[in-house]
């Protein structure tokens, strides 16, 4: 990695993992931005020393038309691109084209270099072990989209943008478990859990801003993979939640995500590697 000094970070998507990496950076000291899509929660990101604009995708690509608070929101050391799709009919393809015109304003403004948080789905119908360097196989549309996202951005900013590709996300009052909590006939019950905490998530992005990773693709799952059935039906008795009930399917060479090099490349440690014994924050 390469010791890269960041004074000033900007945050595409301060929701529930953009917020809480933005006060983090904050507390490091670095000059952070935030963005939210409307003004009023944009101006409320002050109160946690961040400096919130208002984000309204596509943006025109005349500099003119830019206020200068979005500017300077690109003008950074570090762009982090967290902003998921919608789930309304046409939002895949639409974010595809907002993430490229974001990209574009960027590259225009003078971003120095970007993280894109992208999403294990782009391994949809991979089997067994995946680490860094299995090839992608998306089978839903979100999937392909990210991978499409990351090939374009990889294109456009060549070493300058990394691609960190997360897991299910857990952390403060977000936990599966809450909608599968009492259903019965759950199938798949054998398949491997692939799960991340916020926390470590905030951790690995910070260990790129302070020293830039030559590794362009890397990707962040906890190093437990206990079974759907095994795992939830634990959740549900700590949350004390009526347990989920999973019918009894065959056992398939479901997907594992192997974050080993990721975390020996960012000389991280997975604060939230035991699955099995955190009660989860609903």
């Amino acid at each position: 990695m390469t010791q890269s000094k960041m004074s000033k970070v900007s945050i595409c998507g301060c929701g529930w993992l953009g917020l809480p990496l933005a006060k983090h950076f904050v507390q490091l000291g670095i000059e952070t931005w935030g963005s939210k899509q409307a003004v009023g929660p944009a101006l409320e990101l002050a109160e946690y020393g961040i400096h919130g604009v208002a984000l309204s995708l596509p943006l025109s690509l005349e500099l003119p038309a830019l206020s200068p608070p979005i500017t300077s929101f690109f003008d950074t050391d570090l762009l982090v691109i967290n902003i998921p799709p919608g789930r309304y009919a046409g939002a895949v393809e639409e974010w595809v084209a907002k993430v490229k015109r974001l990209s574009a304003m960027a590259k225009q403004v003078g971003c120095r270099k970007v993280i894109f948080i992208s999403t294990t789905a782009v391994y949809g119908e991979c089997q067994g072990t995946v680490d860094e360097w299995t090839e992608p196989r998306p089978n839903t549309l979100s999937g392909k989209a990210h991978l499409a996202v990351e090939q374009y951005l990889r294109t456009e900013w060549g070493n300058e943008v990394v691609i960190l590709r997360l897991a299910g996300l857990i952390g403060p009052r977000r936990h599966p478990v809450r909608y599968l909590s009492g259903r019965q006939g759950i199938e798949n019950g054998k398949d491997r859990v692939n799960l991340i905490h916020q926390e470590d998530c905030i951790a690995a992005i910070s260990q790129m801003a302070v020293r830039w990773p030559h590794h362009p693709v890397m990707h962040l799952a906890a190093p437990q993979h206990p079974s759907r059935e095994d795992y939830y039906q634990q959740m549900a008795q700590l949350a004390g939640l009526p347990l989920p009930e999973f019918i009894n399917s065959p056992e398939r060479n479901s997907k594992v995500i192997d974050a080993g090099k990721t975390c020996e490349w960012l000389s991280l440690r997975i604060r939230h590697a035991d699955l099995l014994s955190e009660r989860p924050d609903i």
